[in-house]
């Protein structure tokens, strides 16, 4: 079979070097297979996870069970407070970008909420206020000072 002088054969797994070789993410990968496995993967998926939610919790409960024990709930309020945690008020605002970064962090801090025990301060909290005593104690006696303690 007769080919034009500038034709040659070249078999398809060569292809990659004549298209101008591997990208960017072609790069990483094959950096990064030989170090990174399946555990690896799952457990910075799971870390960048609770980042996130660790930044929302505290928005995410104060708008959802905060607002509601906290006294002032009303009827009227409640769906407003509730998209303040799913992001409708960042939609309205034409905040897509926003909106959807609030949904994602909020279901992150409600991953949290459902994969660690929270923190109980149930012992931390006084019943009665105590002033602090002071160490020693001046009393004046006639023309000296006497300390006790």
């Amino acid at each position: 079979m007769m080919m034009p002088a500038n034709y040659s054969v070249i078999a398809e797994n060569e292809m990659t070097y004549v298209n101008g070789g591997a990208s960017f993410i072609d790069a990483i990968g094959a950096v990064t297979a030989p170090i990174w496995n399946l555990d690896n993967v799952k457990a910075f998926s799971t870390n960048i996870v609770t980042l996130i939610g660790n930044n929302f919790i505290t928005g995410t409960i104060q708008n959802t069970l905060g607002y509601v024990f906290s006294g002032h709930a009303t009827k009227a309020d409640l769906g407003t407070m509730f998209g303040k945690v799913v992001g409708a008020d960042k939609f309205k605002a034409g905040q897509i970008g926003d909106g959807i970064a609030q949904i994602l962090g909020s279901a992150a801090a409600i991953y949290n909420l459902g994969r660690t025990e929270v923190k109980n301060t149930a012992g931390d909290v006084k019943l009665f206020k105590t002033e602090p005593t002071p160490k020693y104690t001046i009393k004046k006696n006639g023309n000296s000072l006497e300390i006790w303690g």
